[in-house]
């Protein structure tokens, strides 16, 4: 994440985004069957609909970490069971640090 000086908006990079979002699933233990829509919350709005969140919400589907199911009309996420190892993993060394 850099910061910029001045009224310059703060520019959140992929990797950012990533952490955000594996953060607040595994801290919500939104594994399996148990999904949520709002895993953007922690994202400003500014970057919320982005390229680089959509890139980053496609790298995670790809890798198998977020499992997505249409629910109500909006796209709910939750995170993959199977990959919990991977995923804590991360979770503990770069998302941890970070709290």
């Amino acid at each position: 994440m850099k910061k910029e000086t001045g009224k310059e908006r703060m520019e959140y990079t992929k990797e950012t985004i990533k952490k955000i979002i594996i953060s607040k699933l595994v801290k919500w233990n939104k594994w399996g069957a148990t999904h949520t829509e709002n895993i953007l919350g922690g994202i400003p709005r500014s970057a919320r609909g982005s390229k680089i969140t959509r890139e980053a919400l496609k790298e995670l589907i790809k890798t198998e970490w977020l499992l997505p199911a249409l629910k109500t009309k909006e796209i709910h996420y939750s995170l993959n069971p199977e990959k919990a190892k991977e995923i804590l993993q991360f979770y503990e060394q770069e998302c941890k640090k970070e709290d």
